[in-house]
């Protein structure tokens, strides 16, 4: 899969989160720590900008990352035992 339709697989998913979000926004709404996204932050792995103090992120940035680390050889699939397991 090229870059572009993984960036464009990202904004499908991604669609209904808003365009502008903090650290514990993304931590939140993705499988990344909120300590995580402050270390992607501070080596610019992630960009961000500071407004009155705090982190902002965008979307398409957070995008733009999460389809440059797309993992393509990971293809797990987690299920759920039906009746608990026993």
């Amino acid at each position: 899969m090229t870059r572009e339709e993984k960036i464009e697989q990202l904004e499908r998913m991604l669609v209904n989160l808003p365009e502008i979000m903090s650290p514990l926004k993304v931590s939140k709404s993705v499988p990344i720590g909120k300590n995580r996204v402050y270390e992607l932050i501070k080596t610019k792995e992630l960009r961000a900008f500071i407004y009155q103090g705090t982190y902002i992120i965008a979307k398409i940035d957070l995008i733009e990352y999460l389809a440059d680390h797309w993992d393509d050889d990971s293809h797990k699939a987690y299920f759920v035992k039906k009746g608990g397991g026993k």
